[in-house]
């Protein structure tokens, strides 16, 4: 048998990790801490490198609200592509903040990346997981402009530290993706092999999942 050959174009193919912590599960409670990490392995108009945007109020010495990236060019391609996408995130007002990011491999039911940065060191874990799920969001599954694909797992407990210093707060179970997956998903989760490709119409976009990717 021979494997079948998807005619569009490769758009990109990144891990995007994401923890989204608020101090309980009500739906108007405000957020605790976010971060939002892209491993690009192949993108054609961004390059490779990392990308992490975090926003946290409650870091020690005040709030941190900022863009990591291991490549300033990627960081301010990315920035540029994700407010063109509506994105209004406060930390891609700014300018990129070069830093080191250490990928905590997935083993013994977690997994995590360290971002470290000039007098910032970011600690990012996802732990007690769930079992990994591959989605096929081919023909309009997640959007019908771009054929999407990815390995979902989702995490019960995640933590972020800023500095040493734990932020208060733990995931919950997300509805919103119920309209695309059929149930919920952790609030911290990581789509792994995530790959975009135009589908056979060519009508690329860079519309996204959760409306941030």
């Amino acid at each position: 048998m021979v494997a079948s050959t998807h005619p569009g174009s490769v758009i990109h193919y990144w891990d995007h990790l994401v923890i989204t912590l608020r101090a309980d599960e009500a739906a108007d409670t405000a957020e605790t801490g976010f971060l939002s990490l892209y491993a690009i392995t192949y993108s054609p108009t961004l390059g490779p490198g990392h990308v992490a945007i975090v926003e946290v109020e409650g870091a020690p010495g005040g709030p941190l609200i900022a863009m990591f990236t291991d490549d300033d060019g990627l960081g301010r391609r990315q920035r540029d592509r994700l407010r063109a996408m509506g994105d209004r995130r406060a930390a891609l007002v700014g300018p990129p903040v070069l830093a080191r990011f250490e990928r905590i491999p997935f083993r013994d039911g977690a997994f995590g990346f360290t971002i470290h940065a000039d007098h910032t060191t970011v600690e990012a874990r996802w732990e007690e997981l769930d079992e990994p799920v591959w989605v096929d969001g081919q023909g309009g599954g997640f959007s019908d402009r771009e054929d999407i694909w990815a390995i979902f797992i989702g995490a019960a407990r995640a933590r972020l530290t800023v500095n040493g210093a734990a932020i208060r707060g733990r995931p919950w179970a997300d509805e919103v993706w119920r309209p695309k997956l059929g149930r919920s998903l952790s609030s911290a989760h990581g789509a792994f092999g995530e790959i975009r490709v135009e589908p056979v119409s060519g009508r690329a976009t860079e519309t996204a999942p959760d409306g941030r990717r």
